[in-house]
């Protein structure tokens, strides 16, 4: 499993990063009203109710090692911002990283 990207007017995608098993994308929305800018909720995009009023992305994603390592297995169960991830069930070493990124002149 890798993060790939397509380069626009490429015919092929290209490999960014090897070992990423899930990404996930939250956006932070000022639902409130009230002429304060701040995020009040993070929201996946199909649940975005204005795209003008999204503050920040809160990115995460899940990366395995690219080769099984040890004896023990990996049976535990990952959630990714509010996704669920199952059980992997092999000797992979895997770690969520999560940052969250202001939108360019949304917070001012």
């Amino acid at each position: 499993t890798s993060l790939w990207r397509r380069v626009s007017g490429a015919t092929a995608a290209e490999e960014v990063v090897e070992g990423v098993e899930s990404l996930h994308f939250q956006y932070g929305e000022d639902t409130a009203g009230d002429n304060v800018i701040a995020v009040d909720e993070y929201r996946t995009a199909n649940l975005v109710t204005d795209w003008n009023q999204v503050l920040s992305v809160r990115v995460a994603l899940l990366v395995r090692s690219l080769c099984e390592y040890g004896n023990d297995t990996d049976a535990r169960a990952y959630q990714v911002l509010e996704r669920n991830i199952p059980a992997p069930n092999d000797r992979r070493l895997r770690q969520i990283f999560t940052t969250t990124v202001t939108l360019r002149n949304a917070a001012t």
